[in-house]
């Protein structure tokens, strides 16, 4: 079984992921945008409820098919 890179394990990638996120959201914190009376960055937080959610699905899916792969 030939070993596979660290930099191309789904887990390390989605983390990348999240940091960007996240420090996108925190980069626009100190901004005062309201849409319906709620601050942008609650609308950005409340949407990354459901980046998250599916982000872990994806991951769940991708570790699966890698999984797959290597019994076969």
């Amino acid at each position: 079984m030939a070993s596979r890179s660290k930099f191309l394990d789904p887990g390390l990638i989605l983390t990348v992921v999240l940091v960007i996120y996240a420090a996108f959201v925190f980069i626009w914190w100190p901004t005062d945008i309201y849409w319906l009376g709620i601050s942008l960055v609650g609308w950005l937080m409340f949407v990354g409820l459901f980046f998250w959610f599916g982000l872990g699905i994806i991951y769940a899916l991708w570790i699966e098919r890698i999984e797959g792969k290597n019994d076969s």
